[in-house]
């Protein structure tokens, strides 16, 4: 009989360790499973990005009155780097290109010297630093800089140029359509106004960004 009582005593001495166990491992385990389902902190990123859509050219041509064809539409493409912080704004630098307009104008003979076809193109070089701000999917963008704008004309075989740098400003919103990751890609309305030069246009394009690094823990 002492033999029985002192085994039942071992046997309920060892529930009583297991249950123990067991119950400091429910009550740890969840700490740990919070300590992996925690988020990772925000970190900021160098971010490179390029777009590519049509553009809108406002206004009349030089010589309206002897213009057989103008054509306002035309093609930008742009590449840029940001910085994505996490905070709410992100400062950025661009360079774009835009063939804006074409056109063709008969000339009679005048003051210029004989008549003739006179062929003309403007095209526009943009360097812009500015911010955008992600809200929800939105993404607004404010942008001062400069324009570089080259207005060709080839007249009788003639060909020459003329050059101006007048100030530009940008102001976009964008939509992100995809976000996976290092990779997003936004559709954005933006208007481009260029002072001192009576050049304004608009564009819609698709925006390709992705992080080259990031920066922080």
């Amino acid at each position: 009989m002492r033999f029985v009582r002192s085994f039942q005593a071992l046997v309920v001495a060892a529930v009583c360790a297991a249950t123990g166990v067991a119950g400091a491992v429910s009550v740890d385990q969840p700490e740990s499973q919070k300590k992996e389902l925690s988020e990772a902190p925000d970190r900021s990123s160098l971010e490179v990005f390029g777009s590519f859509g049509p553009t809108i050219l406002f206004g009349e041509p030089a010589n309206p009155e002897y213009q057989t064809s103008f054509g306002r539409v035309g093609m930008i493409g742009e590449l840029g780097f940001a910085y994505r912080s996490w905070y709410f704004i992100d400062p950025f630098i661009s360079v774009s290109y835009s063939g804006l307009a074409r056109g063709q104008a008969v000339l009679p003979a005048g003051v210029w010297g004989a008549g003739g076809t006179l062929e003309q193109k403007l095209r526009a070089w943009i360097i812009s630093p500015g911010i955008t701000s992600d809200i929800w999917r939105f993404r607004p963008r404010l942008a001062l800089g400069v324009a570089i704008l080259v207005q060709s004309f080839e007249f009788n075989g003639v060909e020459s140029s003329s050059t101006q740098t007048p100030l530009v400003t940008q102001f976009g919103l964008g939509f992100n359509v995809f976000d996976e990751g290092r990779t997003r890609l936004d559709l954005e309305g933006r208007g481009v106004l260029i002072s001192g030069a009576d050049v304004n246009f608009v564009t819609l394009d698709v925006i390709l960004r992705g992080d080259l690094f990031y920066i922080g823990d």
